[in-house]
This record gives structure tokens, sequence and C-alpha cells, in this order.
């Protein structure tokens, strides 16, 4: 058995404008926590599986989605672009990707997803989403934090050396023009996943 909290921390790199995470921070406190407190009360019945994943799977994604809204609260300030640059565990992230897995299941009517399918129907009602709509959302999120090219190593790796921190890796840091491509590519990445 490994232990999760020796997993290293993936560096995410988002855009210091936190306008694309406007609509998405429903998803903590209007989805998610609703159904970690609903898979909870089933686990305490001996219905474990009610909701096909753990309390603390759902729970851990909302903690993902509030602390990534609570970290770009602030709005970037001057003219310029500017990116974020945060380092969340893996294991945290392999929780949003089962949560968002197992949307996906319900959706498409898998055996053993129907509670969890008609719990997200009541949660759409209540948040003005559609089941469909709600799952795209995380997806949104996902995509943005585990987009893993040499674009973003390049950019996180220039982030952290700015700040005079240790990179974790070895090699130079990495020239003004390369960072400018970097985010360029970023950018289109970004634009690929709904954001911008």
């Amino acid at each position: 058995m490994v232990s999760r909290l020796n997993c290293p921390d993936r560096q995410c790199v988002l855009p210091g404008d936190s306008s694309w995470l406007g609509g998405v921070r429903y998803l903590e406190d209007g989805v998610l926590r609703v159904i970690a407190a609903a898979a909870g009360v089933a686990a305490e019945r001996f219905d474990e599986d009610r909701f096909v994943l753990a309390a603390g799977v759902f729970e851990g994604t909302a903690a993902v989605v509030g602390r990534l809204a609570g970290e770009m609260d602030e709005p970037a300030g001057g003219e310029e672009e500017t990116v974020v640059v945060l380092a969340l565990p893996v294991w945290e992230l392999d929780y949003l990707w089962q949560v968002l897995t197992v949307f996906h299941r319900a959706l498409a009517g898998e055996p053993g997803t129907a509670d969890l399918r008609e719990l997200l129907d009541d949660l759409a009602d209540g948040v003005d989403r559609t089941p469909g709509q709600i799952t795209e959302d995380l997806q949104r999120v996902a995509a943005m934090l585990t987009l893993d090219t040499p674009a973003v190593r390049t950019l996180a790796a220039a982030a952290v050396r700015s700040l005079g921190l240790r990179a974790g890796r070895t090699g130079p840091l990495p020239d003004t023009a390369a960072v400018r491509e970097a985010l360029e590519q970023v950018r289109a990445a970004w634009a690929a996943a709904g954001v911008r």
C-alpha cells in the first residue's frame, strides 16, 4: 500500500484572470458537498455503493474546487496577462477524475448509477443547470487542472524559478522566447478547454 501523502504535487498553470472559474463555483456547495452528505448517510445505513463512490471522494473533489476558487478569488491587477501556478496533490486530482468519470457513467445510464443520476437531476434544478452542464463544468475544471504539456512545464518552471524556489528538476531557466512560445501554446489549450 502506498501512502497518498507521499505523492508529488502537480503544478497547475491557470489564467491569472479568474473569470473562467466564476461559472463553476456552485459545484462545491451546490453539488459536490450535497452528494458527499448523501453518500455519507448511505454509508451509515450500510449502503456504501448507493452513489458509487465514497463520501470522502466527493468531499475531496469539493475541497479542490473550493480551494481553487479561494486561491483565485483576487482578480489579477494590471493590464498585462498573468498566469497562476498552483501546486495540487496528485491524489486530489485523482478524486476529481473519479467523480467526473462517475458523472459521465450516470449520464449514460450505466447500471448502479440510477440513484446518483436521480440526485444529479434534483440538484440540477436547484442550480439552474442540467446534469450534462454540471458534468461539462466539472470537466472544464479537470481539463484546466490536469493540463500537462511541455509548455505547461516550461511556464511552471519559469514561475517557480523566478521566485527563487527549487523547481525539483535540473536544467537551465527557460529563455524569454521559450516562455512566450509556451504561453501561446497554453492559451491554445485553454481555448480548447472552453476558457477564453
